[in-house]
């Protein structure tokens, strides 16, 4: 979308403004379908949510495909408008993942949900392995090929959905009516500390993946580099993320580790500094390795620590795509508009800077466990 952006005329502002209207979109949408849709199947909500985005994606590309052939170049009523069709795709997915999240986890707990939240886990990253280098390749060659790449993935997206099966015939937002047991979860104390410690690392991941894949895009390809080789080191960031959620998802002893969390927030910052002071491809292909590491542990312990021994799950579903949402409509939407109007690095040291000051929030909270365990003893 980056490049996609900037072919039609778009600015830096643009560009971050383009992912951060999307996933605006999604947040506001996934928190009235919460309040308004009680009851419903898991299969008719995702399907409904494939169609559209299908459609929007059908539109944008409709759009793209004029502008590009009769000179519209720059005209910013159209533009908005390809941001538009991203937006209400972005409020479509409001129907598709606190639902199919739900509908995946659905009465398991222990170490039957972590494996159950790592397959989940491992299907979407691998997608984000493959969409980034296919993505770059096509985007090179015209700039309407990743568009349709998209509409033709909706269509297979809403065949698969159509034939699959599962007990869990039911997902309700914000209403679900069991208790749930706490096997394999620590006392609620702990628990709700290291909830919080995960959300922090969970927006500080999005944000940085905010600020890298919109601004960072044009000032990378800015430097001499090809969009090609973008989604190459896109696709090397999936590969890392891929490999810690299936690790994740297939063993336990990460479960609760204090130290961990801060250490994965540590990362985000060395990756950003990466960033900042790196001007060769080596040094930002092993930026992208480290923040693809940390950002699937950020996203594994956050998944989990909501899900574990939760009453009402598809709450701390909703809240987990809120903080993804919010990290992103901070990073894209803040650091396009930094980029364009105050500095090219002005992105990343926006996003230092917040990183440090979770990392600070964190350290908080690890200390005050600890002292609070010692007080009871």
């Amino acid at each position: 979308m980056p490049f996609i952006v900037r072919n039609i005329g778009g600015t830096e502002s643009h560009v971050g403004y383009a992912w951060a209207a999307n996933m605006l979109g999604y947040m506001v949408c996934l928190l009235l379908a919460g309040v308004t849709l009680g009851r419903h199947n898991p299969k008719n909500t995702t399907r409904i949510a494939a169609a559209v985005n299908f459609a929007s994606a059908l539109i944008m590309g409709v759009l793209v495909y004029i502008i590009l052939l009769k000179g519209l170049i720059g005209s910013l009523t159209l533009i908005w408008l390809v941001i538009a069709a991203g937006t209400v795709a972005g409020a479509a997915m409001s129907l598709f993942w606190p639902f199919i999240m739900s509908w995946v986890s659905e009465d398991f707990e222990g170490s039957i949900l972590n494996r159950r939240l790592g397959t989940y886990n491992g299907m979407w990253s691998a997608a984000s392995i493959i969409g980034p280098l296919l993505a770059g390749i096509l985007v090179e060659t015209s700039t309407t090929f990743p568009i349709f790449l998209a509409v033709g993935s909706f269509i297979v997206c809403f065949l698969f959905l159509s034939v699959a099966t599962d007990g869990s015939v039911q997902t309700t937002l914000f209403g679900d009516a069991t208790t749930r047991p706490v096997e394999g979860c620590e006392d609620k104390a702990t628990l709700v500390r290291f909830r919080w410690m995960a959300r922090i690392s969970l927006f500080s991941s999005y944000l940085c993946v905010g600020v890298l894949r919109s601004p960072f895009a044009l000032f990378f390809t800015d430097m001499g580099f090809s969009e090609t080789w973008f989604g190459i080191m896109i696709m090397v960031f999936g590969i890392c993320n891929f490999v810690i959620l299936t690790a994740a998802g297939k063993c336990t002893f990460w479960h609760f580790e204090p130290a961990l969390l801060p250490a994965a927030q540590a990362l985000l910052g060395v990756s950003l500094v990466m960033i900042i002071f790196g001007r060769t491809l080596p040094i930002f292909i092993l930026s992208l390795v480290i923040m693809g590491l940390s950002f699937g542990f950020a996203y594994s312990s956050h998944l989990y620590y909501g899900s574990c021994g939760t009453k009402k799950r598809s709450v701390q579903m909703v809240i987990h795509e809120v903080t993804i949402s919010i990290g992103i409509i901070v990073g894209s939407g803040a650091g396009g508009y930094l980029a364009k109007n105050i500095g090219l690095y002005q992105p990343y040291w926006f996003a230092l800077a917040l990183v440090a000051a979770g990392l600070f929030i964190q350290l908080t909270l690890l200390l005050h466990g600890r002292l609070r365990q010692k007080a009871l003893i």
